[in-house]
C-alpha cells in the first residue's frame, strides 16, 4: 500500500518551476533547491512505497536546465570584456 506522494517530490517541481520566473534567471536558487529535492524525491519514491517520481522527475530535469542556463550566462558575462551592467539591465556591444 501507498504511503502518499513524497513531498519531496512536488517540492522539487514547484520550486523549479519557481525558478522559471524572469526575477530568478541570474541567481538561480530554486533551481538548485528543486534539484535538491528531485535527487531526494527519487531516492524516497524508488521502492515504490511512495508516489511521486514524475513530479520528482520533472523537477530534476527542470532545475537542471536552469542551472546550466544560469552558467552559461555567468560564464558568457565574465568571458565577454565587453559587457557592462547598466543598472538592472546588461549592456554587450561586438566591438
Amino acid at each position: 500500500m501507498k504511503q502518499g506522494n513524497s513531498g519531496l517530490a512536488i517540492a522539487s517541481l514547484v520550486l523549479s518551476l519557481v525558478g522559471l520566473v524572469p526575477c530568478f534567471w541570474l541567481l538561480q536558487i530554486p533551481g538548485l533547491l528543486g534539484t535538491i529535492f528531485g535527487f531526494i524525491g527519487l531516492k524516497q519514491t524508488r521502492s515504490g512505497e511512495r508516489g511521486g517520481r514524475g513530479p520528482a522527475i520533472a523537477g530534476l530535469i527542470i532545475g537542471i536546465i536552469l542551472i546550466i542556463g544560469c552558467a552559461a550566462f555567468w560564464i558568457y558575462f565574465a568571458a565577454n570584456g565587453h559587457c557592462v551592467r547598466n543598472g538592472n539591465s546588461f549592456d554587450c556591444t561586438t566591438n
